[in-house]
């Protein structure tokens, strides 16, 4: 039932910056150990987007050029499973 509308894998930040060429694959990982290093010296969890944006990898419009973007594709599937009384 309804297979023209399998739910897509929503693409994690650092994805979409790679796709779009923002970031190269080591920015990405760079900042991650970064996101693991606030969480565990400081309790802190830290987007992953404001990380690269502080390290100069990428801007801030940009950033939310793909928090857009994310928000678009989760919005996308929420009215269908809304209308329907599907969960996620």
């Amino acid at each position: 039932m309804f297979r023209f509308l399998k739910k897509k894998k929503l693409q994690r930040f650092g994805e979409i910056a790679i796709r779009k060429g923002f970031v190269s694959e080591a920015d990405v990982k760079e900042a991650l150990a970064s996101q693991k290093e606030y969480k565990e010296r400081r309790n802190i969890h830290k987007e992953i987007g404001a990380i690269m944006a502080e390290k100069g990898f990428i801007s801030i419009k940009d950033v939310n050029g793909i928090l857009d973007e994310q928000n678009s594709k989760r919005n996308g599937t929420a009215w269908f499973s809304a209308l329907f009384g599907l969960s996620r």
